[in-house]
């Protein structure tokens, strides 16, 4: 299995500045110690998430401060972009880093995000699919034909022109089974959570997504499905708890507007005690929370699954010194499940 760093700062903090400091300081720990990849997110218009309009600028700057970790995008909204900009944005990028990019894509699904693309939030879907396409093409060299101010159809081709041949691409898949068979049919490797659905769940999902795969002549072995979650290894599970929940639950009602009506099953009316219930879930069951031993079973477990790499959400509110401090905890989880110990 492979382990990556994932983030989505909350930009309600005392100091804004230092989240930033966090992402490089991780990242280069990362970089150090045999992680596979850094995923930077895309978020408009709300403080949850919203250190990371873009996720091309964060990895231009990671690119900067590593040598080997790959940089991903995780995920660009394509409904928001353009294919042209977002081309010329993680080329550049690919160019920084000696062609270490990989792409994930979103549909998006928060209307407010929208006020940049009103136009395609009903058929988002059916834009990013397209859209897709269109990076893929752009990326390979091809000309893209579009009306130039002058009225007139010009064939159009994105610089700098990438490092690869073709990195890595990725459809994130929220909870829906059609998504992840979406994602088998067109050779994708799959970004997903465990924000709707348990891990058993996720289980059957990923086998739609191997079938998938086979019906449409891909290798069913072949793509990658990587996993989101929310991360802090300590040293056991009891000190764990005392150092994530308060900011945990903070970091949950930071986005509460967001999440609250995707848990139905939660008949909980106010805020701070859904926030509460939330954090219970996810430190027994969606987060990798707790001792190396603890983490170690519960990765084994997703990998049982058939999860082949967690992204590992480490920006969710506690402070940058005791996070800096767990991630050699994690790095013995991550050497743990490869060396079979």
């Amino acid at each position: 299995m492979d382990f990556s760093l994932l983030y989505f700062a909350n930009r309600e903090v005392v100091d804004p500045p230092q989240e930033y400091e966090l992402l490089l300081r991780t990242a280069e720990f990362a970089d150090d110690n045999g992680f596979t990849a850094l995923w930077t997110p895309e978020r408009h218009f709300h403080p949850f998430g919203g250190a990371y309009p873009n996720p091309a600028l964060a990895a231009a700057a990671l690119a900067t401060r590593t040598r080997r970790i790959r940089l991903r995008a995780g995920s660009v909204v394509l409904p928001l972009r353009d294919p042209l900009t977002v081309v010329e944005d993680w080329a550049f990028v690919d160019n920084l880093s000696y062609g270490r990019v990989d792409l994930a894509f979103a549909t998006g699904w928060n209307p407010n995000d929208f006020v940049l693309a009103p136009e395609r939030y009903e058929g988002r879907r059916e834009h990013t699919l397209e859209a897709i396409e269109e990076v893929k093409s752009l990326w390979a060299g091809k000309r893209l034909s579009r009306r130039n101010g002058a009225g007139e159809w010009v064939e159009t081709l994105t610089y700098p022109r990438p490092v690869q041949e073709e990195p890595r691409w990725w459809l994130t898949c929220t909870s829906k089974p059609e998504s992840f068979v979406t994602a088998g049919a067109r050779g994708l490797n799959v970004l997903t959570a465990l924000l709707f659905q348990s891990a058993e769940e996720l289980a059957g999902k990923i086998a739609l997504y191997r079938e998938a795969r086979e019906r449409h002549g891909h290798d069913p072995a072949g793509g990658t499905v990587t996993l989101m979650l929310h991360t802090f290894v300590g040293e056991s599970d009891a000190a764990v708890r005392a150092v994530v929940r308060d900011p945990f639950v903070e970091y949950l009602l930071s986005s509460i507007d967001l999440w609250k009506d995707q848990w139905t099953e939660l008949r909980v009316r106010d805020p701070r005690k859904l926030a509460v219930l939330a954090f219970q879930r996810y430190f027994h069951a969606a987060a990798l929370f707790g001792s190396v031993d603890t983490c170690t079973a519960f990765a084994r477990r997703l990998e049982a699954a058939g999860v082949d790499e967690i992204a590992s959400l480490v920006d969710f509110g506690v402070s940058g010194t005791e996070v800096l401090a767990a991630l050699p905890h994690l790095a013995r989880v991550k050497d743990g499940l490869r060396d079979g110990s």
